[in-house]
Parts: structure tokens; C-alpha cells; sequence
């Protein structure tokens, strides 16, 4: 099949059935009442409950099993968001409606129910204007949902198209866990260069440095470069003082520009409905430690994230200083159970002794560092090379996983501290090493080990 005919059959894949769309509105509307309904018995004023996010833009994909219900208040009921008064409240309906309920966190705490077998997260918010600053990060939703219903018009199934091929190559979602493109950056995209296609061959073409699009014409490149500092820099149409691509780092932008030129050179199905991991059998296996720890039970998955991000960076730069030769670095998680680190290395055990260098042999410090290794007979020198003084002592860490549990060990992690305390330390040197894993983290592992993106052809 060409180009064309590939994204016809993607459309009809990614079209909602007639009865998923009734089954997704009917539970948001009946969502929609109960929470109109309760707060109206709790004497709330001036309020609009309404649906937001992709099922309002018409935009979600099937079997998304999330819906957003936003409750818009006015500026006066900003303390009772702060507080907590507000998610008080939607609990007490929600219990009253004998609903499921959970409280999650993002700038301020929200009511997630579950109804249907659709998780809807029920978000308090205050009523702006756009341009307006927000009081909370949920205040500018009611306005992005506006501003795509008005611009997409009948450009729905292209943004699905966008997402699902975001989504098979592993970039969507802003959250820190993807670092990648939202929902409504994939809708924006849309609207700015009209269709999926135009979108895939505009990325495509998109330089690595920096990407700016501005449909406000509020800045020149240079100065939203200047206060931006992002890789990718879209003004958001409701608010020009925000980088709506912000979540964008380098990785996932180069990803974006490779997969995008891979489709185009070999157009295939699976772009937009890959769900299925490794299937090739490892030919190589290159040295590779993996941290297994088990989840941090009842933390907000942004907030682990964070700490795994923090965590993953502190581990590479530091073991690259006591001697290992870091290849690359992955971390994975489900948000339920479990989190694996996994970085792969030229090797895991290092020569028991190491060269250390000191200072220059015109240095004050010369003096001070002969002194502390005259005497010690576990070490070869001091000696001179080049211009500097050097002795051969031994290697505090040579393993690996030695190395790793001490860096660990130095690291505040709030929330990552005790089940650290209880994680598996893996080697794997052949494909039998992984056999330790359940099969959907050894799927993980496998990908991770393969290092190539499965959409190179």
C-alpha cells in the first residue's frame, strides 16, 4: 500500500465506534449531573461542570479509558481549591453517589472516579479570560478546549492520526515520564499545518537545535528562543507567556524528527498501532546492570518520576567518575508495582587499581599529596608523568553493583528511599540473565538490550 492508502486504513482503525463514542459521552454526561447535582445541595454558585480534554474536542483515542470533567469556578472560591475544601466536598458526592474515588495530586489535589470502567478525573478550576494569568495550571483547560473546537473544525480524525503515531513510537505524553507531545501540542500541530500528513513532513524537516511556531505572532525567533530556553517552542494561542511544548526535551524531539522521515521512506501500518514489544531473538548482549525496585505505594506517579529522573542522571554521571563506561541509560516503570534502572556498560567489574592523578609538580599542593602516599605501601608511586604526579591505588568500587548501591545511598529521595532499600540488583551478561523477570518486564528489558527503535525498517 502507498502513503495514502496506509493512512485511510489507520483513520478507520482509529475512528471510535458508534457505540464506544455513545458508551464515553454517556458516562461523562451522566458524570457531568451527579457533580452538578451534588454541589448544588452544597450551596456552590456560579459554577459550570463541563467536559474537557479530548472526549470534549472529539479527538480521544479508542479504548482511552480517561475522561476529564472540570468544575469552573469563580475567582472567589480560588482559597477553597487551595485548601482542600473543594476536594472535600466532590469525595462527599461521590460517596453519596456510592462512586469509587481516589485523590490525586497535580498543582492541587483532584477527585479520580471510577465509573464505568472509565477513570474520570473530576478537576476544580478557576473561570479566566484568555490572556489572562491563570491562578491555577487547570485554569487555562476550559480555554484550550474552546480555542481547538474553533480552529480543528472537521480535522478530528488527523489529530488521532497524530497521537497514535506519537504514541506507537513512544513520545506522547508531557509527563515526566515521556517528556514528550501532549494531546493538545498533537492538536495544535494539527491545526497549524493542516493535516496529519503535512504535520509528519513539516517534523520531518524540523532542525534539531530548536523548533518555534507562534500562531499569536506575539514574538520573533530570536527573543522567544531567548525566554523560552526549549527545544521546541510553540506559543500557546491562549496564553503567549507560555511554551505549550514545553514538556518537549531533545531526545524526544530527535525521535519525533526520525520517526517521522522513517514513515515517510517506509510507510507502514504499525506507526500507528504498535502495542506489541521485542519479537527478534538478541543476537548480542552487551554488559548491563538493572536496579528492580518495587513502586512506592500511593505516590502520585509525576512525583516518582521525578525522583527516578533525579535518581537516573546522579547514577550515570557519578559511576562515569569512579571508572565505568556508561553505553546508555533507560528507566521504566507500570505506576503500580514496579520501577527498573537499567544501564548497559563497556563492563560491570573494573581492575582491582586505578591511576590517580595529582598536581602539577610546581604545585603547593605537590608537597601535601607526597606526603599523604610516600609511606603507604598498598599503592605503586607517587610517580612523575608528563608534568604531573600520579600513584596506582586501589579502586574503592571495581563492581558495579557495589559502586551503584553506594551512589545511592548518598542521594536524598524523599519517596524512592525505602523501597530502594528493598531492590533487586541484576547482571546480565547473556539472554539467560533475564530470565529473573516476569514477561512483561522481560519485554522491557529486551527492548532496552536491542537498543533499536522498532520502527527502523
Amino acid at each position: 500500500m502507498d502513503i495514502e492508502e496506509i493512512i485511510r486504513e489507520a483513520a478507520n482503525i482509529l475512528t471510535p465506534s458508534p457505540e464506544e463514542r455513545n458508551r464515553v459521552i454517556n458516562t461523562a454526561d451522566t458524570v457531568v449531573k451527579l457533580i452538578t447535582d451534588g454541589l448544588l445541595k452544597r450551596n456552590y454558585k456560579n459554577f459550570t461542570v463541563t467536559i474537557q480534554g479530548s472526549v470534549a474536542k472529539d479527538t480521544w483515542l479508542p479504548g482511552d479509558r480517561d475522561i476529564d470533567i472540570f468544575i469552573i469556578l469563580p475567582r472567589d472560591y480560588f482559597d477553597k481549591i487551595r485548601s482542600g475544601d473543594i476536594v472535600n466536598d466532590l469525595i462527599d458526592v461521590a460517596v453519596e453517589y456510592r462512586l469509587n474515588w481516589d485523590i490525586k495530586y497535580a498543582q492541587h489535589p483532584y477527585v479520580q472516579l471510577l465509573v464505568n470502567d472509565f477513570e474520570v478525573d473530576v478537576v476544580p478550576c478557576i473561570r479566566i479570560s484568555p490572556g489572562e494569568r491563570p491562578f491555577t495550571a487547570a485554569d487555562r483547560t476550559p480555554l484550550h478546549t474552546d480555542f481547538v473546537k474553533a480552529k480543528l473544525m472537521r480535522r478530528t480524525t488527523d489529530v488521532r492520526l497524530l497521537k497514535a503515531f506519537l504514541k506507537s513510537v513512544g513520545i506522547y505524553g508531557a509527563e515526566i515520564k515521556v517528556r514528550g507531545f501532549s494531546g493538545y501540542v498533537s492538536e495544535l500541530l494539527i491545526i497549524y499545518y493542516g493535516s496529519f500528513l503535512n504535520a509528519i513532513r513539516a517534523i520531518s524537516n524540523w532542525p534539531t537545535r530548536y523548533v518555534f511556531i507562534d500562531m499569536t505572532n506575539t514574538y520573533n525567533e530570536k527573543d522567544a528562543v531567548k525566554k523560552f530556553r526549549s527545544p521546541v517552542i510553540i506559543i500557546d494561542p491562549v496564553d503567549p507567556n507560555r511554551n505549550a511544548a514545553a514538556s518537549i526535551n531533545r531526545d524526544t524531539l530527535a525521535t519525533a524528527i526520525a520517526a517521522s522521515r522513517e514513515f515517510l521512506r517506509n510507510p507502514s501500518i504499525k506507526f500507528f498501532t504498535r502495542t506489541q514489544y521485542l519479537e527478534t531473538e538478541l543476537k548480542l548482549v552487551l554488559p548491563t546492570m538493572i536496579v528492580r525496585a518495587p513502586y512506592p505505594e500511593g505516590t502520585s506517579p509525576d512525583i516518582v518520576w521525578g525522583e527516578i529522573t533525579r535518581l537516573m542522571a546522579s547514577l550515570v554521571r557519578n559511576l562515569r567518575k569512579l571508572g565505568f563506561r556508561v553505553i546508555r541509560s533507560m528507566t521504566w516503570s507500570d505506576d503500580k508495582s514496579v520501577i527498573l534502572l537499567m544501564i548497559m556498560f563497556e563492563e560491570l567489574e573494573l581492575p582491582q587499581y586505578e591511576p590517580h592523578e595529582g598536581p602539577p609538580v610546581d604545585s603547593d599542593a605537590a608537597g601535601s599529596f607526597i606526603r599523604k602516599y610516600i609511606n603507604r605501601q598498598d599503592i605503586v608511586g607517587p610517580f612523575i608523568r608528563g608534568t604531573r604526579w600520579f600513584v596506582v591505588r586501589k579502586r574503592r568500587f571495581p563492581d558495579v553493583v557495589d559502586a551503584t548501591r553506594h551512589i545511592i545511598s548518598t542521594i536524598s529521595l524523599k519517596h524512592l528511599r525505602n523501597v530502594l532499600a528493598s531492590s533487586e540488583y541484576i547482571k546480565v551478561k547473556s539472554i539467560n540473565d533475564i530470565e529473573v523477570f516476569n514477561p512483561s518486564e522481560r519485554a522491557i528489558v529486551k527492548e532496552f538490550l536491542w537498543s533499536r527503535p522498532w520502527w527502523l525498517a
